[in-house]
């Protein structure tokens, strides 16, 4: 069986590996539009401050799964089974997407020096490359922000950053006050970076392909090097001609696309039944495990939500959060914290039944908050 796999992120990868586990017989090839052997960008700031290099970041692929790089795709042809890249025509006989996500940008900054996102090396390099003697300024207060904040925070070639956050807070709109000065203080032991809150660009003036200035609500910042680190969004443009989508390719529980021969998984793919897009890693290692099974017809697995774990470990912080499938805005919530520890522990709760966790330096036994969370039963608030 010919499979051909578009995307050389963990998702892609991760299924090129596993497929070769389960039948070594499989003809596989790897498709990625970057000139890079498979890494991982979770990473990414390991390159941004020269701690690692790309080798330092890479994931490790089968020697017999065939790698082709700077390959972007062009065309696909359903009815024959065939992709088209610039230079290359590869046939298949079954197709596995997994081209991720893209960063989002506020205004297209694809002909802009000195803007930047952090999605992939070759941002890491322009971010690293930019920020000499320019005022550095990160738009948007996410994990993503955060942990290049703080990789940007410790590079002394950096002089001063200013933070431009649209609301009034830090990582989580629902995270209480004490939270977030917990947060800022990690930040803003120095002098170095400036937080501006209920702030957002408002006009640039670009000349020679550079911004010289940036006016926002609150501040004029000259000379910037602007880096967005706003979300992101499934990376299908490629595709949506071709096959159904709405913010990613619709697939069913087996990751199956409408076309019984092409599969789609990880950011880019979204579980129709379920209006589900995935946005962590054990999400699309899940979903490459559906689609493998129902590839190879063995033990049929169906895709289903579970709970999502994420850490973020900024200096003198640590911060976890647990999520279930059934947390909504319309929460009841228990905060408690110990000022000794610096520690703060916030549940939410919805009909009574534990939906979040977000804990500062907590203790917390994540193993049992995660299999409560999965349990559904009530608990006594």
């Amino acid at each position: 069986m010919r499979i051909v796999i578009i995307g050389s992120g963990i998702a892609g990868t991760y299924i090129a590996n596993k497929l070769k586990e389960k039948d070594r017989t499989l003809n596989i090839s790897l498709l990625s539009d970057e000139i890079y052997p498979p890494y991982d960008r979770i990473h990414l700031c390991r390159l941004v401050d020269s701690s690692e290099n790309v080798n330092g970041i890479s994931i490790a692929l089968n020697p017999t799964v065939r790698l082709e790089l700077n390959q972007k795709i062009i065309n696909i042809d359903r009815e024959k089974k065939r992709i088209f890249t610039k230079d290359s025509m590869f046939s298949y006989d079954k197709l596995i997407i997994a081209t991720g996500s893209l960063p989002l940008t506020l205004f297209d900054i694809q002909n802009i020096s000195n803007a930047a996102v952090c999605r992939s090396a070759d941002d890491t390099k322009r971010i690293r490359e930019g920020v000499t003697k320019r005022e550095v300024v990160i738009v948007g207060s996410g994990p993503i922000a955060l942990e290049l904040l703080e990789t940007l925070n410790e590079m002394a070639i950096v002089k001063h950053i200013t933070v431009l956050v649209r609301g009034k807070y830090l990582y989580s709109k629902d995270i209480s006050r004490d939270a977030i000065k917990t947060i800022e203080q990690a930040y803003m032991s120095n002098d170095k970076v400036c937080i501006s809150y209920e702030d957002e660009i408002v006009e640039k003036e670009v000349k020679n392909s550079q911004i010289t200035l940036l006016k926002t609500k609150k501040l004029e910042i000259e000379n910037p090097f602007l880096i967005f680190g706003v979300g992101i969004k499934p990376n299908i443009e490629p595709f949506r001609e071709i096959l159904k989508s709405k913010r990613g390719l619709l697939t069913n529980t087996y990751m199956q696309t409408e076309d019984e021969n092409i599969y789609a998984i990880g950011e880019c793919a979204e579980v129709e039944t379920l209006n589900f897009v995935a946005g962590h890693v054990k999400a699309c290692t899940l979903q490459a495990d559906c689609a493998i099974s129902h590839i190879l017809g063995i033990e049929l697995e169906e895709f289903k939500r579970e709970i999502d774990i994420d850490m973020l470990k900024v200096g003198t912080f640590d911060l976890i959060e647990i999520s279930s499938t059934y947390f909504t805005p319309e929460y009841e919530k228990v905060l408690m914290s110990a000022k000794a520890e610096n520690r703060i522990d916030e549940y939410f709760f919805n009909d009574e039944r534990l939906s979040r966790f977000i804990g500062i330096n907590s203790n917390v036994d994540v193993a049992y908050l995660a299999n409560l969370m999965k349990s559904g039963k009530k608990v006594d608030i």
